[in-house]
């Protein structure tokens, strides 16, 4: 089966909206929004940018067959002095396709575009400090962690701690 990697267009919205929402429900410690916050909600914040093709905030899709099976983003800083930098969010890639370096390729095409952009020198990501398949694929493409607090999330009586780490673009390759 191909896999093709696009940047998210505004007629992808609602697929969007549809795997965000799948997200949230199947992995509630991964992301800092919860699907009951969001499920009742006209519009998500990031469906509004993809429909108005943000140049600062957007994302990529993995599509197998036409159907969005994962996604990720980019924020751009929105201060004159952090626009040099943004930060990678909202990575899933829906569990039956883990093991086939989806994410990873998601991850990559993401990054191309965003090293692109003008003047964007580092971008930086969180992620559950547990997560340990998902740390291990940042550090691949060459993220390095700055970072862990310690009781980031609380949802019910359970924490999370968080890891924090960035990309710097001349460390960033391609590959």
């Amino acid at each position: 089966m191909q896999i093709v990697y696009r940047k998210l267009e505004s007629e992808d919205a609602s697929a969007f909206r549809r795997v965000r929402l799948e997200c949230l429900k199947k992995f509630p410690q991964s992301f800092g929004t919860v699907y009951e916050d969001e499920v009742g909600k006209k519009k998500l914040y990031f469906e509004e940018m993809i429909e108005q093709d943000s140049a600062d905030i957007f994302f990529f899709g993995a599509f197998a067959e036409d159907k969005l099976i994962g996604e990720a983003g980019f924020v751009r800083g929105n201060r004159t002095k952090t626009r040099h930098r943004g930060e990678i969010v909202a990575m899933y890639v829906n569990p039956n396709f883990h093991g086939q370096k989806i994410g990873e390729n998601l991850l990559r095409e993401l990054l191309k575009a965003v090293f692109e952009l003008e003047n964007i020198e580092q971008v930086s990501l969180t992620v559950v400090a547990d997560n340990r398949s998902a740390v291990r694929l940042y550090e691949r493409v060459g993220f390095e962690t700055f970072g862990v607090q310690k009781n980031y999330f609380k949802f019910g009586e359970k924490y999370w701690d968080q890891r924090f780490m960035q990309l710097a673009k001349e460390r960033f390759s391609k590959d």
